[in-house]
């Protein structure tokens, strides 16, 4: 678990995005610019591509619109062939070349930031990956900053992620200090992120290892094991299942018991002493849930997946238990379903200790962009180049 100090980057963020307009007249120029960023998963690889409209150069740009798409599996998966991972990367440059204007292409920064999938990794596997794409990059007509290839600190994609929804949802303007808190959960790690009620409490948590996917294999007893199995699992269920570039042999248990009670009981195994518990949410705070959050919810029907949605945290556990006790009519929708809703259960009631009663917000996109970390980092680097 890694806890931060202090939030100086981020402060200076929003002190930029709540900079006012000058009383003096000034002639309006208006101006149009991009900016690309790579997400690179544990189980896929994104790209987010940015317009911006800045109508008065004292005036916050405006995001215009989001081009996103994504490739899988995620970078890590090719950790004994970069080359081919370059090549994924390449794909979604192509995308990139259609959506940005040929004029803009030179003035236009491209940058990849590698999260758990590669945190992961052993560092020489990861280095490898990153040098691939690195090469790639410079290949391209964008502009390539410096550093634009690296590993992101967790903490920063917990707080990022907190910055590209409370932009969105408008809190970054506010005059008061009330924001929302976030909820990623992704396949190698997990974040919770709020502004602290008090200087003494800490502002984000981040559990490297208790991502959605890690936790499965977690559970499974795969990380330290060579076969496995699990109550969480339909009995008949045996597969082969790859994570992080590794295969392993994963199957219910034909002769034994499954249902909610045993697979809760797996999954508290991996929580247990783990997750810490902040006082934020033991209140009223308003937080925003995403990535497998939002995924599992459409899967297993809690939400409708072209809306969002909020719901109670009781809900999902409702929910788990709906599809742990009737897991054949689901095994064909996701056979690790009851295991993932269990685990989200478990997560939050157990681990974060959200009350039954506490409201979600779960959303894919807010205003028609994506919920992850990576417009922050956007705004981020536009600090680092003095684009305001």
């Amino acid at each position: 678990m890694r806890r931060g100090k202090t939030w100086p980057k981020i402060i200076l963020i929003i002190y930029i995005l709540k900079k006012k307009e000058k009383k003096e007249k000034r002639k309006c120029c208006c101006r149009v610019f991009y900016g690309i960023m790579f997400d690179a998963g544990s189980t896929g690889t994104r790209i987010h591509i940015y317009k911006f409209i800045q109508k008065d150069p004292v005036e916050l740009p405006v995001l215009d619109n989001e081009m996103y798409h994504a490739v899988k599996p995620g970078l890590s998966s090719y950790k004994d062939d970069p080359e081919e991972g370059g090549n994924t990367i390449r794909q979604l440059l192509r995308i990139a070349k259609k959506t940005v204007p040929e004029e803009d292409w030179r003035r236009t920064p491209v940058v990849l930031k590698a999260t758990a999938g590669l945190r992961l990794l052993p560092e020489d596997k990861a280095r490898a990956l990153l040098k691939e794409v690195q090469e790639v990059f410079e290949e391209s007509p964008f502009y390539v900053p410096g550093n634009s290839v690296t590993i992101m600190n967790g903490k920063n994609e917990g707080v990022l992620a907190w910055v590209t929804v409370n932009f969105l949802t408008g809190h970054l303007y506010s005059n008061t200090r009330r924001t929302v808190g976030i909820l990623d959960l992704g396949g190698g790690s997990t974040q919770i992120t709020f502004l602290p009620k008090s200087k003494v409490n800490k502002h984000f948590y981040i559990y490297l290892g208790n991502g959605l996917f890690a936790a499965r294999f977690a559970t499974l007893g795969a990380l330290g094991a060579d076969v496995f199995s699990s109550s969480c699992l339909p009995k008949k269920f045996r597969e082969n299942v790859t994570f992080s570039g590794t295969t392993y042999k994963v199957s219910g248990i034909p002769d034994g018991y499954a249902g909610y009670k045993l697979c809760y009981y797996e999954v508290m195994k991996v929580i247990k002493g783990i997750i810490h518990q902040p006082y934020e949410v033991r209140g009223s705070s308003i937080f925003y849930a995403f990535s497998y959050y939002f995924d599992r919810a459409v899967e297993s029907g809690l939400i409708d997946g072209s809306r969002g949605g909020t719901v109670e945290v009781r809900d999902f556990k409702k929910r788990a238990k709906e599809v742990c006790n009737k897991m054949t009519k689901y095994r064909a929708i996701n056979p690790f379903l009851c295991m993932d809703m269990t685990y989200i259960t478990c997560l939050l009631k157990e681990g974060f200790g959200f009350k039954d009663s506490t409201v979600l917000h779960l959303a894919k996109k807010v205003n028609n962009v994506e919920t992850s970390w990576a417009l922050g980092a956007t705004f981020d680097y536009f600090r680092n180049f003095n684009i305001h």
